[in-house]
């Protein structure tokens, strides 16, 4: 009796299976036409969108010099009043604060991605011309960094004050003696290694 309820179950649950893999099936299908015909719609949108673009592009690499180094293009969603074109071109010296730091956001919003596609290119033209890295190994063992200061008299700010002082205390010096000098350690007995590409 276990075994018919348990064969029960199992013929029901693929019954319940395979129905849900029909309508599933159904539905892709429905919206993969959909998307189709979204897709053939957006493209050419895109297409349309792209164009005008370059046009503005261009329009804005046709100004003098000194204009077009100035001048940006914005997109509408910076929330701005423009011509309904979905871009408009603006002169960045010209700014609010408020439309200044959404720039500034949108500049600097994606430099991670910019910096890796950036290294990638490298990588590509590297890979493609067929330029072996370098793979010689720097050792260095016992390094010292020394720098050797004047002593100033008076406080170690570098103020007008201090600057003054310091020149008097030159011209008052005894011709042939030498300025207080004192010897700093900036790196002592330093070791290391210099991998290639670290």
């Amino acid at each position: 009796m276990a075994q018919m309820v348990g064969r029960d179950e199992i013929e029901s649950l693929r019954i319940e299976l395979e129905e849900f893999g029909r309508s599933f099936r159904a539905s892709f299908r429905s919206h993969s036409s959909s998307f189709r015909a979204n897709s053939a719609l957006s493209s050419a949108k895109d297409d349309a969108e792209d164009a005008q673009f370059a046009e503005q592009w261009a329009a804005i690499n046709r100004l003098p010099t000194f204009e077009r180094l100035k001048s940006s293009l914005f997109d509408k969603d910076e929330g701005n009043e423009f011509d309904g074109e979905g871009k408009r071109v603006v002169d960045v010296t010209k700014l609010q604060a408020l439309e200044r730091h959404l720039f500034i956001e949108k500049l600097i919003k994606h430099i991670e991605n910019d910096n890796l596609r950036l290294l990638r290119k490298i990588r590509n033209r590297i890979d493609k011309v067929g330029v072996k890295l370098p793979t010689v190994e720097v050792r260095y063992k016992n390094v010292c960094v020394e720098a050797v200061c004047e002593v100033v008299h008076g406080k170690p700010l570098p103020t007008l004050w201090n600057s003054a002082k310091s020149m008097l205390s030159i011209f008052a010096r005894f011709p042939g003696s030498k300025p207080p000098e004192a010897k700093i350690a900036i790196i002592r007995d330093f070791s290391g290694t210099i991998n290639p590409g670290t």
